[in-house]
């Protein structure tokens, strides 16, 4: 793969994702649908069928609640009795209509793009883990007195936001559509959400809980789309061993495959690199990026 083929070589695909169909725009207003076989398409309809469920089982609150929702929403003292599966469940429930309407529109247009470049697999792992930290970050502020103990959350916003987090810093060029109307970066709309989140969780206001969890869900997908695919390579998830070795194989010498590896990590850390000096100029890069980049080239160079 030469570098015309990376994200940061331009084009309306390369860094900048087709959210509608071929324009470098909008997680929230474009078009186009996502393949049978797509998570993301299972992963809204096992939200919408949760939510229909939990509607017909007597709805989100109230007496009687639902005894669907009642036994998968996050509740503190659930949590510290041994029902940790809260922890995982309650990303599928959600309050209202609007509620699970945004966040399903959210990750349907967000995650097309993101299942493409990841894989299922890799997706779906970033999806639950930015909720589950979303609501372990709720849980931990609840304990320590900063939120009610007595609250309950509920939705998959953590695992959407960490969705946005991550889009921020891979396609920070991309364009959203606030509201269906107003086109603004998508680098831009995720630091306004954070910087709202931190404000409105420091005085505690509405949906402050909520908020956490979007806080928390956010910075992990940014963070893993800044340095975790590198992560993801060095510990070796990434690697499918065969399942059968083929005599060619197997007269390969005993460090064939570290070599394999040490090349994938450092193509993955040089198109970090020069995806940074597309976005922000060769200033942009501390002395240990240029530094990595110089070595990375002259390994290449050896082979």
């Amino acid at each position: 793969m030469g570098w015309q083929d990376r994200d940061y070589a331009g084009g309306a695909s390369k860094g900048r994702p087709t959210w509608g169909g071929g324009r470098g725009r909008s997680p929230f207003g474009g078009a186009g649908g996502v393949g049978g076989g797509s998570i993301v398409t299972k992963l809204i309809a096992i939200n919408v069928g949760v939510f229909v469920l939990c509607m017909l089982g007597g709805g989100q609150s109230g007496a009687p609640a639902s005894g669907l929702f009642e036994f998968m929403a996050l509740h503190t003292g659930s949590v510290m009795h041994g029902e940790v599966w809260r922890l995982f469940t309650a990303q599928f429930l959600h309050w209202t209509f609007g509620h699970i309407l945004m966040n399903m529109i959210g990750l349907h247009f967000l995650g097309r793009s993101l299942e493409r470049d990841w894989g299922s697999k890799r997706f779906l792992w970033v999806y639950m883990v930015a909720g589950t930290l979303g609501n372990l970050f709720y849980v931990t502020l609840t304990l320590v007195g900063w939120l009610s103990v007595d609250g309950i959350a509920a939705g998959a916003s953590g695992c959407v936001l960490g969705l946005l987090g991550a889009a921020a810093v891979r396609y920070p060029h991309a364009e959203v559509l606030i509201y269906f109307m107003f086109p603004i970066k998508i680098r831009t709309a995720a630091l306004l959400f954070g910087g709202f989140y931190v404000l409105n969780l420091y005085t505690r206001g509405q949906n402050a809980g909520g908020d956490a969890c979007h806080l928390a869900g956010m910075l992990f997908g940014a963070w893993y789309a800044w340095r975790g695919e590198l992560w993801w390579s060095r510990s070796g998830f990434s690697i499918r061993l065969p399942r059968f070795t083929s005599k060619k194989a197997a007269r390969e010498p005993v460090g064939f495959q570290e070599k394999v590896q040490g090349r994938r990590v450092d193509a993955i850390e040089v198109d970090r690199i020069l995806k940074k000096v597309y976005d922000g100029g060769v200033h942009s890069l501390s002395d240990t990026e240029k530094r990595t980049l110089q070595e990375a080239t002259d390994r290449q160079k050896s082979r």
